[in-house]
């Protein structure tokens, strides 16, 4: 990675496979959540957080979160675009609430109060800092996401630093990312979009992917650039129709 050329402004690049990259991402999220839902009612009979559903669920984390910071690094490499992060804050903040809100209905003992969607708020103004500085946003990110796995302490035990991480004991919750170690792959995603924006072998390496003109990639591909809205409303659908069969 080399250091940023002031004087030249990048073009806004679309790549499409990104976009499949991160409609792969909902899928997995989406055949993590039906098996969820799957288990409540019944119809299956496992245990989630432990044995092979952590590894899905990282993939899935990890997949999501480098996506987010390499499309911050996209979206204000020459400059803070702040009509962007505006209109982005107004909408993950809903989200959010949203997410909360529904969490607390569906199951008011495990609300969500600090989920991935709440991460992605906080990580849309935090990574400012680290735009356009690939080796620090390497270096924190991976400060940050060993030190939420390796460090504990009884000074996140209080319900308001919950939301920091490295607790002694995770309070329930339907879903739960917390800055430390979360925010770690955010910058480490940073730092790709940097190496993408600014190595002409790996922008035209990924442009020059051939994805097949097939349904399910296309599917895949929309659902990339659709992100948002099928994150907010698949959990739903998916809980109200076992719902209703459950009472039929």
């Amino acid at each position: 990675m080399h250091s940023k050329t002031l004087d030249n402004k990048l073009p806004q690049v679309r790549y499409p496979i990104i976009d499949w990259f991160r409609g792969s991402a909902i899928l997995l999220m989406v055949i993590y959540h039906l098996c969820y839902d799957l288990d409540v009612f019944g119809y299956i009979d496992t245990q989630f957080g432990v044995g092979y559903w952590v590894p899905f669920r990282y993939l899935i984390v990890i997949s999501f979160l480098l996506l987010v910071g390499i499309s911050l690094q996209f979206v204000h490499a020459n400059g803070i675009n702040w009509s962007s992060i505006k209109r982005r804050t107004m909408q993950l903040m809903a989200a959010s609430i949203a997410v909360s809100i529904s969490s607390f209905i569906i199951a008011p003992e495990k609300t969500t109060l600090f989920g991935i969607l709440h991460l992605i708020l906080f990580s849309s103004w935090l990574a400012l800092l680290f735009i356009n500085k690939p080796w620090i946003s390497l270096a924190i990110g991976t400060i940050i996401f060993f030190a939420g796995h390796l460090i504990s302490s009884p000074v996140f035990e209080v319900a308001w630093l919950h939301w920091i991480g490295m607790v002694l004991h995770q309070r329930p919750a339907l879903d739960y990312a917390p800055v430390f170690p979360w925010f770690g792959v955010v910058l480490w995603g940073c730092a790709i979009g940097y190496a993408i924006q600014y190595s002409d072998k790996v922008k035209m390496s990924l442009l020059n992917i051939e994805i097949r003109n097939n349904l399910f990639n296309r599917w895949l591909n929309w659902a990339g650039k659709h992100s948002l809205i099928i994150y907010l409303l698949h959990q739903p659908l998916l809980y109200g129709v076992f719902l209703f069969l459950s009472r039929t």
